[in-house]
């Protein structure tokens, strides 16, 4: 019975460009146009990828020689982990100065025509900046994790982290065995080092899909607690917050008192403004009611042109006080 054989590079890396065509896509439909916050940089990189593994391929690079595959492989290689932190960054709401691309690709190329004869020296170098542009992406990813639960943040980072890893192995074991990277896609370790960035490329897709995913769900309970045009509690979560401020003051014997606010004729400022115009004085209200209050009070919208105030730890006597210094007159607010 004949023995299997083990799946050799080239094959690999081929198998590889169409994993990351289909990832790209996989991630483009699968997060709504509103929401993608770097999802468009991110397939971009994926897409440069692919371009990297197919003139890693022996039948592509044969035909445009040896040194322009170089310069395609390495400039989007990467080019790609340079679109991934600034995808990373997109998330974050952070810029990216486009002048890195173009500073990125040039030192690449450089590299890449000088040490076209020196395999070795080439591949330790730019090993290693790929290794620390990657730790890069995994310490922006750890930034961009504060502002969810960090789940997918926390894979992101980690599938970044484990990139640098494999790439700063790649340069170690060129540094070591010199005379192996000629022959870099016939041996053992470079199917291996190829697998395992197969699986960084996977878990950093998987982790930056659930950064997305877990945003979406963060911005839907947001929108679910909150008033959408003062950004006020909802009347729903009024009722949840105060019945715990009930019970906290009923089982600490503290003072909770409560304040009703109310604009009066209101109605006439629709009348005359229009509802943009009463929407701009319900707006104008509530700031100027916030710089009333403390942080510990809850200020909500309990519906129209009414609000509520809840003062934990304050008495009958203290909110008499608080209900002056909100009162306001026409010099506050103006259309």
């Amino acid at each position: 019975m004949a023995r299997g054989r083990m799946l050799d590079a080239p094959t690999l890396i081929l198998a590889l460009a169409l994993d990351d065509l289909v990832l790209a896509a996989a991630l483009w439909l699968a997060i709504p146009g509103r929401h993608r916050h770097g999802v468009s940089i991110r397939s971009a990189s994926l897409l440069l990828q692919a371009l990297a593994f197919l003139f890693m391929w022996p039948h592509v690079g044969a035909l445009i020689g040896h040194v322009a595959s170089l310069l395609v492989i390495n400039g989007a290689a990467s080019l790609s982990v340079a679109l991934q932190l600034a995808a990373i960054l997109a998330l974050a709401r952070r810029p990216f100065a486009r002048l890195w691309y173009v500073a990125l690709v040039l030192g690449v190329a450089i590299v890449s025509i000088a040490l076209a004869d020196h395999p070795a020296l080439r591949l330790i170098l730019l090993s290693l900046v790929i290794a620390a542009m990657l730790a890069l992406v995994g310490a922006q990813a750890l930034r961009v994790g504060r502002d969810v639960t960090g789940r997918g943040a926390r894979l992101l980072a980690g599938g970044a982290i484990g990139g640098a890893v494999v790439f700063a192995a790649r340069a170690l074991g060129a540094a070591v065995m010199p005379s192996r990277v000629v022959s870099v896609l016939q041996t053992p370790l470079a199917t291996a080092s190829i697998l395992a960035g197969y699986a960084v490329t996977l878990a950093m897709s998987l982790g930056f899909l659930l950064v997305h995913r877990e945003r979406q769900e963060h911005e839907t309970e947001r929108l679910a607690m909150t008033d959408e045009l003062t950004g006020l509690y909802n009347r729903r979560s009024l009722f949840e917050l105060g019945d715990k401020e009930v019970a906290r003051a009923r089982r600490t014997g503290a003072s909770l008192s409560a304040l009703l606010l109310d604009l009066d004729h209101f109605k006439r400022v629709n009348d005359k403004y229009g509802h943009l115009g009463g929407d701009a004085v319900l707006v104008r209200f509530v700031e100027v009611v916030r710089g009333c209050l403390r942080t510990s009070d809850l200020l909500a919208r309990y519906g129209g042109e009414e609000f509520l105030v809840l003062l934990p730890d304050v008495g009958s006597a203290g909110a008499k006080v608080d209900r002056k210094s909100t009162r306001l007159n026409s010099s506050h607010i103006t259309i």
